[in-house]
């Protein structure tokens, strides 16, 4: 995991007050591997309609929504993070991304 990964990781940890174990994080290669261990760690298992997101509808930027977090605004806030950390566009940030080949994070 490049420098560019852990900056994302310690960023996503402080936005959602959490800590990712590193011998998971070992095993992370897109953005939807991040995505899925922050909903494991924050207990937002999959519902029975629940799909991998695939479009990011922007949320302001806030530490915790009101009304907490949900899997949507987990992935906003994810992308956000991305977009903020690797200076990517919000449409390249998708749930397949590999961080290394397709955002070109090191």
């Amino acid at each position: 995991m490049g420098l560019d990964v852990v900056e994302l990781v310690i960023s996503c940890e402080e936005a959602f007050k959490i800590e990712l174990e590193d011998w998971r994080l070992g095993q992370m290669r897109t953005v939807g591997d991040l995505y899925e261990l922050i909903c494991e760690q924050l207990k937002l298992p999959f519902g029975p309609q629940e799909l991998r997101p695939t479009t990011t509808p922007p949320i302001p930027l806030v530490a915790v929504p009101p009304e907490g977090w949900n899997r949507e605004t987990v992935w906003s806030k994810v992308v956000q993070i991305c977009v903020d950390q690797l200076q990517v566009k919000p449409e390249e940030v998708a749930y397949f991304a590999d961080f290394g080949e397709d955002l070109k994070a090191d």
